[in-house]
């Protein structure tokens, strides 16, 4: 048999307008059962909807409380409609069985009232994890979050300030009340890894979930730092190539962790992908910011004291106001980033003589302080090595950095050259300050790659226009970059050229 209040009549939808008396004297029970007969006889032949339950699923109620709302009639609650809200008589924890709008019929079991570890999803703080809702009745705003997201909290430590409503003062002024501006600091109820949910706003509704306490933060760093790879297969080269659509969010595409400088001018992105069939570190810059040009190094400190040092080998290539730039990563390195704690980054601009220090915050919502950073960064590089592994037949890292190019000016001399991949007939046209570097370094990415001819020039500039001349000239001929499809003829007009 349920229980069941007087019945009220509502001219709005609001959920204010609820009203609530005391229940019937009736035998305790685990049950809420729906029953016709519990109602007026002039209403039974109405259509009766579940509308909503008074407190959230798990949590505990007592004697008397306001269980749940029924509307009469009508399902949406849009004009007039006759509605009762339904007491509990005994203490428990509170079990949700019914949807909002569901429609009810006889034996419809509103809802069920547990002892004290019964219901598996009680939200109690001795269990694993443990639900925090705002649960003040009157309107209130939200003012600032007191930890940070992911942060290990003790048992009554401060968590989030609020106070009192603006909406509600301004209608208490118009009425001609005083008001006086109450601000709250929640403290925590247990100790744990908290996980912050509630979206800052203006408004705090009722009954919503601000954040939960668990005894680890695994679920908190799975469900929010997701990384998407984007797998490319390249038929040009018969390889894999690895980049990503997302990495450490949940929502926006990002190509990589992103960081700012300590005195927050400077962005600077980094990733890890494979492509060329090796493991590779990608920087990226904001071109309006920084520009970081060949000889400049990126270098990131370890809180073991360790570091590394990645020296840019080329100019940085410019793809929409971004630079960007790809440098081959060791298996020591990858295993570094993903085993020890990430400390702060340094860009050295060995042209302009100055250095950005930065590494410690992120204007990313999810990742904004130090200690998410981290947690980033480790979970990304170690579910790249495991991508790789799984995706790259017979991958095999890199064991050892390549010899360091020989350094020069930019305003030495440089070279356009003339390669061919003998696997597949391809030929590349490029330029480069030491064209004997670059040929070792493809042929450890392909050992079927050989120099045909280059030519040295006086300056960069010179050699940059003969390069863009013959590009332009088999333009029709291009595959992708620098890669063209070149019969014997257009090969000895090059080799000519570059005599």
């Amino acid at each position: 048999m349920n229980f069941l209040n007087k019945f009220f009549k509502s001219e709005k939808k609001t959920d204010e307008q609820v009203t609530e008396t005391e229940p019937k004297k009736t035998t305790e029970s685990e049950l809420g059962e729906f029953n016709l007969l519990d109602y007026p006889e002039k209403d039974r032949e109405k259509s009766f909807y579940f509308y909503e339950y008074n407190k959230p699923d798990g949590e505990w109620i007592n004697l008397g409380e306001p269980i749940c709302k029924i509307r009469i009639g009508d399902s949406t609650g849009i004009g007039k409609f006759y509605g009762a809200s339904i007491k509990a008589t005994k203490s428990g924890v509170l079990e949700w069985t019914l949807n909002r709008d569901e429609l009810l019929k006889n034996d419809k079991i509103l809802f069920k009232i547990h002892k004290s570890g019964v219901y598996k999803n009680e939200n109690s703080i001795e269990n694993f994890e443990f639900k925090s809702y705002f649960s003040e009745s009157k309107l209130s705003s939200f003012n600032k979050w007191l930890v940070a997201d992911g942060s290990l909290v003790k048992e009554n430590q401060d968590v989030y300030q609020f106070s009192d409503s603006l909406i509600g003062n301004a209608q208490l002024v118009m009425l001609g009340a005083k008001v006086n501006n109450n601000t709250t600091i929640h403290k925590s109820e247990k100790s744990g890894y908290i996980d912050l949910y509630f979206k800052k706003a203006l408004h705090i509704p009722n009954k919503e979930l601000m954040y939960v306490i668990k005894k680890d933060d695994n679920d908190r760093i799975n469900r929010k730092f997701i990384n998407e790879p984007n797998i490319i297969i390249d038929e040009f080269s018969n390889s894999t190539i690895i980049k990503w659509n997302k990495v450490s969010s949940k929502f926006a595409n990002s190509k990589g962790i992103k960081t700012k400088s300590d005195d927050l001018s400077t962005d600077f992105i980094f990733s890890f992908n494979y492509i060329d069939n090796n493991d590779q570190i990608v920087f990226y810059f904001d071109s309006k910011q920084i520009k970081p040009k060949q000889f400049d190094k990126v270098s990131f400190l370890f809180e073991n004291g360790e570091q590394i040092v990645f020296e840019l080998a080329n100019n940085p290539i410019s793809v929409k106001k971004t630079l960007e730039y790809k440098g081959i990563i060791t298996l020591t390195e990858l295993e570094l980033f993903s085993k020890s704690n990430f400390k702060k980054w340094k860009i050295s601009l060995v042209n302009d003589k100055r250095e950005i220090l930065g590494g410690e915050t992120s204007d990313e919502n999810l990742y904004p302080n130090k200690n998410n950073i981290q947690i980033v960064i480790k979970k990304f590089v170690n579910e790249y090595i495991e991508l790789v592994k799984k995706t790259i037949p017979k991958y095999q890292p890199t064991e050892l950095k390549q010899k360091e190019p020989i350094k020069e000016t930019l305003t030495d001399f440089c070279f356009v050259y003339l390669m061919h991949d003998t696997s597949n007939n391809y030929y590349k046209i490029g330029i480069s300050n030491n064209p004997e570097y670059r040929e070792s370094t493809l042929q450890s990415e392909k050992p079927t790659i050989e120099m045909i001819a280059s030519k040295k020039f006086p300056i960069r500039k010179i050699a940059d226009s003969i390069e863009k001349a013959l590009h332009n000239t088999y333009s029709e001929k291009r595959l992708r970059g620098e890669w063209f499809e070149l019969n014997t003829k257009d090969v000895e007009d090059i080799k000519e050229t570059l005599k």
